[in-house]
């Protein structure tokens, strides 16, 4: 190993889900840290698929806008909808916007900043209109709630559940054995599921945004990083930063 590199001999515990902790763990290693992969949760279909299709094709046409939140709401509504999209389109994140992107579709609205209030204040500037919100069924209420607020008429369809892993024992060990230098939490339902299995954790803590930032103090946990950009990009770059000040 490099041991010049940034990151060399950290243990970084990375709680999200398997698929996307990819991205994340590739960047870590380039940067010569060891990625500790302990998913506490992960995504399904809703339990009847069927009726959720028949909710969007009876609902799809009679919406201006259609908005997602999440990449995993583009990937599950797309797996149970087949058809176009005849709606103007919003989206919270770049990686959702590329999601859509590469389905073909042009995203007509991003806010700068990757967060529900920030999609708001957006949808403030436009005329007033009709709403369809794809979601997971742990959305915050806030978005539906504040676009009805404002005077949209609005419809949430939940295509996707966020539920509880429960790691292996195998995957505990580093945990056991306090051989992690920094646990990442990535939303609120990895800190919350992570308090429910192991209580607080023992060392620093990063977090991604100031919805997770939030969870994590309320649960009793002190967060040492939390970067302005909502991106794993830019929790990556406070992580390094955090390394440098701590190793001098």
């Amino acid at each position: 190993m490099d041991r010049t590199l940034p990151l060399a001999d950290k243990r970084i515990l990375i709680t999200r889900s398997k698929e996307q902790a990819r991205y994340f763990s590739k960047q870590i290693a380039a940067l010569g840290g060891t990625s500790l992969e302990v998913p506490l949760i992960q995504f399904q279909h809703v339990s009847d698929t069927k009726k959720v299709t028949a909710d969007i094709e009876s609902n799809i046409e009679d919406f201006e806008w259609i908005v997602f939140t999440s990449v995993n709401g583009v990937k599950y509504f797309f797996e149970v909808y087949q058809g176009r999209l005849p709606n103007k389109i919003a989206v919270v994140g770049v990686k959702t916007k590329q999601a859509l992107e590469s389905l073909g579709y042009k995203v007509d609205l991003v806010p700068k900043r990757f967060s529900a209030e920030d999609l708001i204040e957006s949808f403030e500037k436009e005329t007033v209109s009709s709403v369809l919100l794809i979601q997971g069924n742990l959305a915050r209420p806030l978005l539906r709630e504040e676009l009805s607020r404002i005077g949209y008429n609005v419809k949430q369809i939940v295509v996707y559940e966020n539920v509880i892993r429960v790691p292996e024992e195998n995957e505990w060990k580093w945990l056991k054995e306090g051989k992690v230098d920094l646990y990442t939490f990535t939303s609120p339902s990895t800190v919350h599921n992570f308090m429910e299995l192991f209580g607080l954790p023992d060392g620093p803590v990063a977090t991604i945004g100031p919805i997770t930032r939030n969870a994590a103090e309320k649960a009793g946990i002190n967060v040492a990083i939390s970067p302005s950009e909502y991106t794993m990009d830019g929790l990556l770059e406070e992580i390094v930063q955090y390394f440098k000040r701590e190793d001098t």
